[in-house]
């Protein structure tokens, strides 16, 4: 997950600061749950969900080749 969720957040040319902005948290959480360390809680999952247009699932149990074949709207 966390590989996938770095690469999705790069394909949209996004930063972690960006993404910690969208969801509420500090930098800090977004980096701990990017790399693993602490878990999404649901309304940011359904954050990170309507952010890249993709399911819950896509994003959290999808491999790293799965979202760089994915286009970018």
């Amino acid at each position: 997950m966390t590989r996938t969720l770095k690469a999705l957040r790069e394909l949209h040319c996004l930063t972690q600061t960006d993404v910690a902005e969208i969801l509420g948290i500090s930098l800090h959480s977004y980096c701990n749950k990017e790399n693993g360390k602490l878990q999404f809680t649901l309304k940011e999952a359904k954050k990170l969900s309507d952010l890249f247009k993709l399911s819950i699932e896509e994003i959290f149990f999808a491999n790293k080749e799965f979202v760089l074949n994915t286009k970018v709207i």
